[in-house]
């Protein structure tokens, strides 16, 4: 924290809910300016790259204005939330003349806080607020739906007490959970983040080009595996870890295990597009699997040790 940002008294007196902005109204921005409006939240203004998205919204929420610059947000609000792009959040905060009193958040997993410096350095308090969701680029039609997206996930707070004190109030008004990094937690908590949702994309799609090879379109597989996924998700949330694994690891079946490289070994061979790129990835994930696995407390050291040969041997199949 610096010395900025601990000399700054919290925002607003007691009990009273602070002034919002928002700088960016594309998914994120949107979603976030009509749950925090449907959450009794003043939004007094607001500010996009096409006045005509900014105006539209500003219509949508009481009280509040469409603005043509980020600087006249931070004239108005108290509070002002910088949903824009992870570049663009230097360059936005440098173009903004902040005052005592007054904070400013970010919305980027990956940025640190102090990408927001140039705040404190005028006497803000600053921080960031990252919804822990994969928000798709289109915008919410309205606010249940903003809502609706928003409820039950985590939001992770990287600020200085006073502001992650407001920030936390902020998570759980919006239905969602906090937790509290320092700048230090931001890479590993953002690969968790893309582990979980960015990969998994790009495993569906390896597994839709799977099905192609008998014959079955993308559309079609996906129709058949997304009630798949949504399972391992629904078991993941009512049994947790490990024993939401299931399938050939999870049961020892060293047989399929070798079926499944031999076929790789196979299509790697007939040079398959992506062949030899998917091998390597089915052994990395099936030797990541195993301690799951073997947490489960249904393989023995037998069985365990045996699919950690039959993985890590490149020759096998």
């Amino acid at each position: 924290m610096s010395r900025e940002q601990a000399s700054v008294s919290p925002l607003k007196s007691a009990g009273a809910l602070p002034r919002l902005g928002v700088v960016g109204v594309g998914a994120v921005g949107t979603t976030l300016a009509w749950g925090l409006a449907a959450c009794d939240y003043p939004v007094v203004a607001l500010a996009g790259r096409t006045s005509g998205s900014a105006a539209w919204l500003a219509e949508q929420l009481p009280g509040c204005l469409a603005t043509a610059s980020p600087a006249e947000v931070a004239e108005l609000a108290e509070l002002v939330i910088l949903a824009v792009p992870d570049d663009a959040i230097a360059s936005v905060a440098a173009a903004v003349p902040w005052r005592p009193g007054q904070a400013v958040v970010h919305c980027s997993g990956a940025t640190p806080a102090r990408a927001l410096a140039v705040a404190g350095e005028q006497g803000a308090l600053y921080g960031s607020f990252h919804p822990l969701l994969s928000i798709p680029r289109a915008r919410p039609a309205h606010a249940d739906e903003a809502r609706a997206r928003l409820a039950g996930c985590t939001c992770a707070i990287e600020a200085p007490a006073p502001l992650a004190a407001v920030l936390a109030e902020i998570a759980e008004r919006l239905g969602a959970r906090a937790v509290f990094l320092e700048a230090e937690d931001r890479v590993p908590y953002h690969l968790a983040a893309v582990l979980v949702s960015n990969y998994t994309v790009a495993l569906v799609s390896a597994a839709t080009d799977l099905w192609a090879r008998f014959g079955v379109s993308r559309e079609d597989a996906l129709v058949a595996l997304v009630p798949l996924l949504r399972s391992t998700v629904a078991n993941l949330g009512y049994l947790g870890l490990p024993e939401s694994l299931t399938g050939p690891l999870a049961r020892g079946d060293l047989g399929t295990v070798g079926a499944h490289l031999a076929y790789l070994a196979a299509q790697q061979e007939d040079q398959a597009p992506g062949a030899a790129l998917l091998n390597e990835v089915y052994r990395a994930l099936g030797r990541l699997s195993l301690p799951v696995a073997h947490a489960r407390g249904r393989l023995g050291e037998a069985q365990y040790q045996a699919l950690q040969d039959i993985l890590a041997d490149e020759s096998n199949g």
